[in-house]
């Protein structure tokens, strides 16, 4: 059995954040700051499309918003699975390559994206991803040696919520991560 219990040498430990709505402003004028320096962005959403009974954001709707008022000034690009495979493959290669500024996605990005100049992650309706697949995702940034961040927005005012999204915050340990899924959700059920 092999363990990896650090990180690849000269990469940071990923600053991973809670943030409340009010705070959204602050939030993006930080992002907008990074992208002035070179950095890239990821806004990862858990749905593609509006939807009226879930109440949670889109990569549709977030992109328009995104594109046509606070980054209207940026290079946005809009990622998810219904996209044909090629169309999907020239998006995010246009990431890589640094022609977008921004990548807009559902959770399609959370394997096998490796783009070291991408140092922001900004997670909306966290609440709605497992800690595993929050872990995941974060760690599609931090790949490179600058300081990498995540954000984690959640409408969501549960106390449960919000305490297993802090250990987000506390550990970038995914052992540990698993270890506090498997104590907050319990094991499950073979037949279940």
């Amino acid at each position: 059995v092999s363990v990896i219990d650090e990180l690849p040498k000269g990469r940071k430990p990923i600053q991973t954040k809670l943030v409340e709505d009010k705070d959204r402003v602050h939030v993006y004028a930080h992002i907008d700051s990074l992208i002035s320096q070179g950095q890239q962005v990821y806004v990862v959403c858990p749905m593609i499309s509006e939807s009226d009974k879930l109440g949670v954001k889109s990569v549709e709707t977030e992109y328009k918003i995104l594109q046509n008022s606070v980054f209207k000034h940026r290079r946005i690009g809009l990622v998810h699975g219904r996209l044909k495979a090629d169309e999907k493959a020239s998006i995010m290669n246009q990431f890589k390559q640094g022609k977008l500024d921004m990548l807009v996605a559902t959770s399609v990005i959370e394997v096998g994206v490796d783009v070291p100049n991408a140092t922001i992650m900004l997670i909306e309706g966290a609440d709605r991803f497992g800690l595993a697949a929050l872990h995941q995702l974060r760690g599609r940034v931090g790949r490179g040696d600058k300081q990498s961040h995540c954000y984690l927005f959640t409408s969501s005012d549960n106390p449960d919520t919000i305490k297993r999204l802090r250990a987000l915050e506390k550990t970038t340990d995914g052992f540990r991560l698993a270890q506090i899924d498997l104590e907050t959700r319990g094991p499950g059920e073979i037949y279940g």
